[in-house]
């Protein structure tokens, strides 16, 4: 950036005004000055980035809202707030934002040596792609708004930000839904229209004295204990010589004040910093585990102290702190509370107990993927199994497969865990366990990710008042999670919604939950038929497993009922396939089916390491074959790396991939007279239908997961 500088000015600054220059304080050395004191002198946030890179969503922000720098000092863009970019420097007077409109644009102070670090490796990306020399938005102005006026600056948003294409009609629908649903949206709810909108807002509002960040960005921490982060849901998003300043979602945080000097710890100057709740939650899970490619999983000292709760296993982080799982010195208990500690703090879904030739070793599916997390020798083996079947109150019998469930405790999470035990040769069992989270496992339809096209669909169907919605997808998709955000966005007084589940996984004020039972006669189809006479609006059927049920299932859909069951298929038209080799008759699935739909989960790329790479030739031609718009095609697609905090892996966390099928008047007679699976994806094609394949390429183009990942999905290619 050969870029000759430019002279600051330094404007006066007053709370809700922007300015693209700083407070006006007077010289000093910014090179001889601690960040805290340069953060306090321009009444900006301090802070340690975890990496010295600018992210890729910065990147791509930064694109859309900014151009060529016209200095060699601009301030840096290091990651996103919702619709603003985050910039840091070490030198904050200076004025060159990149040409971003200052409203949209959070600072942040860096040390010198981060500074220049992220520097070069900005100017070695845009080396490559250069950005615009101009900037149409550069002269945008913002209106003044009333305080509080969350829904002014929405609007004003939805009207003047460049989003992506759909993005802005998207947030529309995703508003009106919240607005039907709860009459006055409120920053949380900003927040779940999209990650961090609420606090943007809320930072248009009050200008930029109103600190505010990113949890996602934020350092790993070791100062305070997790669980009383997790109780009031904090984070030390920087702790300084003099000042502590504190991620939150509220305004104030005396609670967490008074109760850190209630444990005989010296004062602190807290400053509070406005976030997002969900992401500290999330920022406080991760700082707690920690996943490296060559040492496994770490545990970070923390304290815990609970009341005891009976029908609870608690599992005390403070405890587990002390364990060092190479060592024999500890009971078998103690290492089953490491495993299952560790296994939860990392995102895992299942836990695996086997014996390996001479070893015993726990496995846990992260990211949908089995790492070996702890081996023993196998003579532990008959031990950890006892202690998981005596808290799953089954017995000790090595022959019979046997199933249970019990409830973790750790922190303020709640987590049950469902056990199942399988016995093998040689008189060995392996023990299964799945973890339903009750703090994260429940999701709104915004989190879902749906297109516009799909949220359109979702919202004709979902104010049906009778009709049958499948669900389809292998163990462990998401299905049941998605029919729970589904029924749960209708879940009001006026509407009586009744699930009969096995087992029932997520307990939801307002709905009448019923599980199957069939020491007692209570199978799916038998309760069913007395789930109708309750006088049920919206039916749940935990799964469709055979004829009985599906039949029962169809007829409940066609006397005034709207029915949501999961069904083992391969995709949303196979699922037709399925009912009808069931035996149901063609002319019943014609006319109760009102949407069909398949979902994958593909590993989501690590946002921290990901690489941004030119698509071949072979690539582009794909891309053409299945349908990409053609000013698509020269679009960068991301690469997995592999850093520390994804462990090497190149992949953090999973996004679900959907294919969406709403029935009309030409695929219902196509079903009745037995159309193939041919005609039916034609059909399908002319309401915008798109394959499990084509959104799984939608995703690589959004830099969201990599070809490699959708290749599960390649045989519901056109």
């Amino acid at each position: 950036m050969s870029i000759p500088l430019t002279a600051p000015t330094l404007p006066t600054l007053s709370k809700g005004s922007f300015s693209s220059g700083t407070a006006p304080f007077a010289g000093g050395l910014d090179g001889l000055m601690s960040i805290e004191g340069t953060a306090v002198q321009f009444g900006i946030l301090p802070i340690k980035l975890p990496r010295e890179t600018c992210s890729v969503d910065a990147e791509n922000l930064l694109r859309r809202l900014g151009r060529f720098p016209h200095s060699d000092n601009p301030w840096l863009p290091v990651a996103t707030l919702g619709p603003c970019l985050i910039f840091a420097h070490h030198a904050p007077r200076s004025e060159d934002m990149w040409g971003v409109p200052p409203f949209l644009a959070v600072k942040v102070a860096i040390s010198q040596e981060q500074y220049e670090k992220i520097r070069r490796d900005l100017v070695l990306r845009l080396s490559a792609t250069p950005l615009s020399k101009t900037n149409p938005l550069e002269t945008l102005q913002i209106p003044s708004f009333t305080p509080g006026d969350l829904e002014g600056a929405f609007r004003w948003l939805l009207d003047h930000y460049p989003f992506e294409s759909n993005q802005a009609e998207k947030l529309g629908l995703l508003y009106a839904e919240a607005v039907d649903r709860t009459g006055l949206v409120d920053r949380e709810g900003y927040n779940s229209l999209m990650p961090s909108l609420g606090v943007a807002l809320q930072y248009l509002l009050e200008g930029p004295l109103q600190l505010c960040f990113n949890p996602d960005e934020a350092p790993r921490q070791d100062r305070f204990p997790a669980p009383l982060l997790e109780k009031h849901n904090v984070y030390p998003i920087y702790s300084g010589e003099h000042k502590v300043y504190l991620l939150s979602a509220e305004v104030s945080n005396y609670n967490f004040e008074d109760e850190w000097l209630s444990q005989g710890n010296d004062p602190i100057d807290f400053v509070t910093v406005l976030a997002d709740a969900k992401m500290i939650r999330a920022v406080i899970s991760r700082s707690s585990s920690k996943v490296t490619s060559s040492t496994g999983i770490e545990i970070e000292k923390s304290t815990l102290s609970l009341s005891d709760s009976a029908g609870l296993v608690i599992i005390e982080p403070d405890d587990v702190a002390q364990i060092n799982p190479k060592s024999l010195n500890h009971t078998a208990e103690e290492l089953v509370h490491w495993v299952l500690y560790t296994a939860i703090t990392s995102r895992a879904s299942d836990l695996h107990l086997e014996k390996y030739y001479n070893v015993v070793r726990f496995r846990a599916r992260i990211d949908g993927k089995l790492r070996v997390i702890y081996t023993a020798p196998e003579e532990m083996l008959p031990r950890f199994v006892a202690i998981l079947k005596n808290y799953a109150n089954m017995n000790q019998s090595r022959q019979e497969a046997l199933d249970g469930r019990f409830a973790l405790s750790l922190g303020q999470r709640r987590v049950d865990v469902r056990v199942a035990a399988v016995p093998c040769r040689n008189e060995m069992q392996k023990v299964i366990m799945r973890f339903l989270d009750k703090q994260d496992g429940m999701k709104e339809l915004s989190q879902l990710n749906f297109s516009v096209r799909q949220s359109a669909i979702v919202k004709r169907v979902m104010a049906r008042d009778q009709g049958l919605v499948l669900s389809t997808g292998p163990t462990g998709s998401g299905k049941t999670t998605t029919l729970y955000a589904l029924i749960n966005s209708v879940n009001d007084e006026g509407i009586n919604i009744h699930t009969i589940e096995d087992p029932i996984e997520y307990e939801i004020e307002g709905i009448n939950q019923t599980q199957t039972d069939p020491t007692h006669g209570l199978t799916f189809s038998n309760g069913l038929r007395a789930l109708l006479r309750s006088d049920p609006d919206v039916i749940l059927i935990g799964e469709c497993r055979d004829k009985e049920t599906a039949t029962s299932a169809i007829n409940a859909s066609l006397t005034g009922h709207l029915v949501l069951t999961t069904l083992h298929a391969n995709d949303s038209l196979r699922a037709v396939s399925r009912l009808l080799s069931m035996g149901v008759e063609p002319h019943l699935v014609g006319d109760s089916l009102a949407m069909s739909q398949a979902q994958r989960l593909v590993r989501r790329l690590c946002k921290y390491c990901k690489k941004p790479v030119t698509p071949t030739q072979q690539i582009r031609e794909l891309f053409a074959h299945q349908g990409i718009p053609e000013d698509k095609h020269d679009t960068n697609i991301f690469a997995a790396i592999g850093c520390n905090e994804c462990g090497g892996t190149g992949y953090t966390g999973r996004v679900a991939l959907m294919e969406m099928t709403e029935m009309n008047a030409e695929l219902s007679d196509l079903i009745e007279r037995g159309g193939s699976q041919i005609e039916l994806r034609k059909a399908a094609a002319k309401t915008g239908f798109q394959t499990l394949y084509q959104e799984g390429l939608i995703h690589v183009l959004e830099g969201n997961t990599t070809l490699e990942e959708i290749q599960k999905v390649s045989y519901t290619a056109f």
